[in-house]
């Protein structure tokens, strides 16, 4: 049977033949491979993702759990199980309840289990009790820290300038605090997104709203590009520093490459280079740099006591002046000797009041908190540039969003010269608008993407053509319309998926089912995974019980730096409370890295990360090894184990075991552990145990 090409194949065959015409002959970018409105319509109706969310979709009827054996009637299990059926498969049973507990204290918290919490779950492994362990996690400020980290892994966040210079951020950890309270408060989705948009300008203005549009500045600033002398070295710097802007704007809420489109219509997708630059000039206005996280009311607030100050310090100072007319030749140190003494207490008293308001002026005129948030300028009509050149300018266009769903979502309305402000706040509503198709698909497909390994979507941040399309499109449709009719909340949208069979089956490989399904795309069994590198540091500082809880606040910075034109960063390992606190709060900066998290695929803070590698190498198992941090945890972990027992080796095992893993040892691990306790000390077995797959992997 004849076959014919893919859509993939005709697109890039098109894409290809497009720059072959851009080579042959020198023509606009209007001209080359333009999109009409019919084609980006046509183009948008056939990929899947720019399609409304089909809210009337209902999960397959019931049928029997083989997991129970009982009627399961979880919808998220009813999508999984019809798929599986069709491809032949079946699910795992249930995991034992040690996995499932700790599988759940891992992608909640990121942190282990008590031995306690997993005596207790194992006990009573029942569905009631499953439940209000799942709300006691999310309830826990654990939570925050564990789920902000997956965030600023989008938002490339970074306490340092990147490039050559890559200079010290000390006001960026503000947002990082943001998005922790954020998570914990369990805020709508919906104004998260607006927040980091718009939230500086959307009435009510508050902290949180000016912290949360910091994300539009958390990349990194060429230092050195912006002080070139050179006025075109310093517009293209200008232009690649928006394209990162709107590339996280793009690829974190809307799961599209926008900047695909900077110098050509989106080779795929439809979207258009005029669609790039309208969006750009919504985005026009943002500068780098540092601003009072005030709001109006407490500004105006900080200016009234300001003036208060101000007068009563001229008050006191009159006075003052007052007395020195009697005598005006003398200086300032002699005139309280030439005032009689009824007048010497009161010019002592009006220079003391002079001095005090002077230096409560000095103290007020400073806001409470600066935080790396970004400057806003009111920015020139934005031009298209051919091909993305500065140098050629191509028409001024009007802040905008992408046309493709101007059917549905409208135009932003607004004029070329509008205010900075209104244009991020009618791209907030656009973005947010409940018929958006993508904002909530990708949303819920990252959240499954951290419980499961991996998304119903594969490519989280590319909904696109270029792309995989979803594996369970109805499941995730289905999802996207409880997540919005359930007010944008994540702990809701948490528990939906962390409750279902689906979750909680066991981790078992079955050869027969990987010959069919080898990446396990249909979920029939949940796919074991490593600890991630902050979560792997902070499970052992939890168990060696050296974890220093401390949430919020300045960076700790667990390394020295030289300054010698750029900033060189210089790690050290040090045993102080400041520098065992969780990673999340680790100062994340782009050339100093910690050794430990780097080589477990620890992301560059300088991009976006929507997937966390997972590499398998040598410099893994020797930091692990001979690591100071690892050899050290295992010291400690070792010490709180015997701490009950110290003369106990038995004792001392069964706890290392409990402590590290979660259960006792087996009687062969028992004895060889404690034969190996007698001869190297009890720190070689939790050394041991700190480096078994068991620690290392969820399961």
């Amino acid at each position: 049977m004849k076959r014919t090409p893919s859509r993939q194949a005709w697109l890039a065959l098109l894409s290809v033949a497009a720059l072959v015409t851009a080579g042959i002959r020198s023509t606009s970018a209007t001209e080359v491979g333009s999109l009409t409105d019919r084609k980006i319509l046509e183009r948008a109706r056939q990929q899947w993702a720019f399609q409304p969310i089909d809210r009337s979709i209902a999960p397959p009827a019931s049928a029997a759990d083989p997991a129970s054996g009982s009627a399961n009637d979880h919808p998220i299990d009813r999508f999984v199980r019809a798929a599986l059926k069709s491809k032949g498969l079946t699910p795992a049973p249930a995991a034992s309840p040690r996995d499932q507990i700790r599988r759940l204290y891992f992608n909640l918290i990121g942190l282990p289990p008590t031995p306690e919490a997993i005596d207790a779950f194992t006990n009573d492994p029942s569905d009631e009790h499953y439940a209000r362990v799942v709300d006691q996690l999310l309830a826990r400020p654990q939570y925050g820290e564990r789920w902000a980290r997956h965030w600023l892994d989008l938002a490339r966040y970074t306490e340092s300038t990147g490039f050559e210079y890559d200079r010290l951020r000390d006001n960026a950890w503000p947002y990082r605090d943001y998005v922790i309270r954020s998570f914990n408060t369990d805020k709508p989705y919906d104004r998260f997104m607006r927040e980091q948009i718009a939230g500086d300008v959307l009435e009510p203005i508050t902290r949180d709203g000016i912290l949360g549009s910091s994300l539009l500045v958390c990349g990194a600033y060429d230092q050195a590009g912006n002080s070139q002398a050179n006025l075109t070295q310093r517009a293209i710097t200008r232009e690649e520093e928006l394209e990162d802007l709107i590339s996280v704007v793009g690829q974190t809420f809307l799961g599209l490459t926008l900047n695909c489109a900077r110098c050509h219509d989106h080779k795929f997708d439809p979207i258009t280079l005029t669609d790039y630059y309208r969006i750009k000039s919504v985005f026009d206005g943002i500068q780098h740099g540092e601003r009072p996280i005030e709001t109006p009311a407490e500004a105006k607030a900080r200016e009234t006591r300001m003036a208060a100050l101000r007068r009563e310090m001229t008050d006191a100072e009159e006075v003052a002046a007052s007395f020195r007319a009697a005598g005006p030749s003398l200086p300032d140190s002699d005139v309280l000797a030439a005032l009689a003494p009824e007048q010497r207490s009161d010019y002592d008293a009006a220079i003391a009041r002079a001095a005090r308001a002077r230096e409560a002026l000095t103290a007020a005129s400073k806001p409470e908190t600066v935080a790396y948030a970004g400057r806003r300028l009111q920015p020139a009509p934005t031009q298209r540039l051919r091909r993305g050149d500065v140098k050629s300018p191509d028409g001024v266009v009007t802040p905008g969003a992408l046309s493709a769903f101007a059917d549905i979502l409208g135009d932003l309305d607004l004029s070329a010269d509008a205010s900075e402000g209104e244009r991020r706040i009618r791209f907030a509503r656009w973005l947010t608008d409940p018929r958006h198709p993508l904002p909530a698909r990708v949303i819920v497909n990252r959240v499954w993407h951290y419980h499961f390994g991996q998304g119903l979507v594969t490519t989280p941040s590319d909904f696109g053509a270029g792309g995989t399309p979803p594996t369970h499109p109805e499941l995730l449709d289905w999802l996207a319309a409880r997540f919005m009719a359930e007010d944008w909340s994540l702990k809701v949208l948490h528990r939906q998926i962390v409750n279902s069979s689906t979750f909680r089956q066991s981790s078992e490989f079955h050869a027969k089912a990987a010959a069919i399904d080898a990446d396990n795309q249909w979920l029939w069994r949940f796919q074991p995974r490593r600890l991630e590198a902050e979560t792997l540091r902070d499970a052992m500082l939890a168990v060696s019980g050296r974890l220093n809880t401390h949430m919020g606040g300045p960076s700790f910075r667990p390394f020295t730096t030289t300054d010698f034109n750029a900033t060189f960063y210089h790690p050290f390992d040090k045993d102080e409370p400041e520098y065992n606190r969780r990673t999340v709060y680790r100062m994340n900066v782009n050339s100093g890295k910690d050794p430990l998290l780097d080589a477990f695929d620890c992301p560059d803070p300088s991009i976006k990360a929507p997937r966390r590698a997972a590499t398998t190498t040598p410099l893994q198992a020797l930091g692990l090894m001979n690591g100071t941090f690892t050899l050290r945890q295992a010291r400690l972990l070792a010490e709180r184990a015997s701490a009950s027992a110290p003369n106990d080796v038995a004792a001392g095992i069964r706890n290392v075991y409990r402590l590290a893993l979660g259960r006792n040892p087996t009687v062969d691990e028992s004895e060889r552990a404690i034969l190996a306790a007698r001869d190297r000390g009890l720190s070689s077995v939790s050394w041991v145990l700190l480096n078994s797959t068991e620690f290392l992997y969820v399961r």
